[in-house]
């Protein structure tokens, strides 16, 4: 499936709300926690869950499916030492020529579903020579340098600008029990950038001149729509490589899939903390 028109079939609420519909009637009652998996981190995080149900995407009214290599195309439902979770195995992105509200619609729905948790994770390059490859971040900020926001007019549920505080967009509680549960991490910020290319050398000097300490092409428009809706998020990377210009980085998404399937073991552990370490109210 290619990218949807925007005013084909009704508005974007009714998109949404159709496949909230959809999810309900083959699902059944909403997960506590739902988590979006990046590049490489599919076949480790299902291995998770507990009996889990699996429901393709393409059998969803208007999900756009996911197509570049090493994301999933499915949605699985199962249990997580006690906690019901979804696992959306793939995304789609700006760079494909989906739209904002394309990008987050299927997010959108789980959330009108129900769900309350939502865990963003991602593949991304390091700028920081101090996170090798196989490192984990959580986000404690982010920066937007060109990827589109579901809340712009036109891009929002209601069509009009959702003007929304991000101080806290990253919930700091659920990211502190994160830390607190696992010490080794260290959180930090993130650049979305559209891609697909990879970035310069001198647009790495310029990130991190701005306080970035990794970089990726993703999770900053999901993160934005998921808070609009009323979810508390928490967003990790798995630092899958060096970008351009640090400790000799040269990046190809060959890389990222490589590093992701060898550091899948000690990212698969920290998914499994943050969803432990979300919040404990029942859906």
């Amino acid at each position: 499936m290619g990218a949807v028109s925007e005013t084909a079939g009704g508005s974007e609420r009714d998109r949404v709300e159709s496949l909230a519909a959809a999810l309900r009637e083959r699902l059944g009652r909403p997960p506590q926690a739902t988590v979006v998996l990046g590049s490489g981190w599919r076949d480790r995080a299902a291995s998770l869950l507990v009996a889990p149900k699996s429901l393709a995407l393409a059998d969803l009214p208007d999900w756009p499916a996911p197509r570049v290599p090493g994301h999933g195309t499915e949605i699985l439902l199962g249990d997580v030492a006690g906690r019901r979770v979804a696992l959306v195995t793939g995304r789609v992105h700006a760079y494909e020529g989906f739209t904002a509200a394309e990008i987050v619609r299927g997010l959108r729905a789980v959330v009108t579903w129900g769900a309350r948790d939502v865990l963003l994770l991602n593949a991304a390059g390091s700028l920081d020579p101090a996170r090798p490859p196989g490192s984990l971040m959580p986000f404690l900020d982010h920066l937007n340098l060109g990827l589109p926001n579901p809340l712009a007019a036109g891009a929002s549920l209601t069509g009009a600008p959702v003007f929304l505080d991000l101080g806290d967009l990253y919930d700091p509680a659920w990211r502190a029990r994160l830390c607190a549960r696992e010490p080794a991490l260290r959180p930090g910020v993130y650049a979305g950038l559209p891609g697909p290319s990879y970035e310069t050398h001198a647009e790495i000097k310029m990130l991190q001149s701005l306080g970035a300490d990794a970089v990726g092409m993703s999770t900053v428009p999901e993160a934005l729509a998921a808070r609009a809706a009323g979810a508390r998020v928490l967003a990790v990377s798995l630092l899958t490589n060096f970008a351009a210009g640090v400790a000799g980085g040269k990046p190809s998404h060959a890389e990222v899939l490589a590093a992701a399937a060898a550091h899948g073991g000690a990212a698969v552990q920290i998914l499994r903390s943050a969803i432990l370490e979300g919040s404990a109210e029942l859906s």
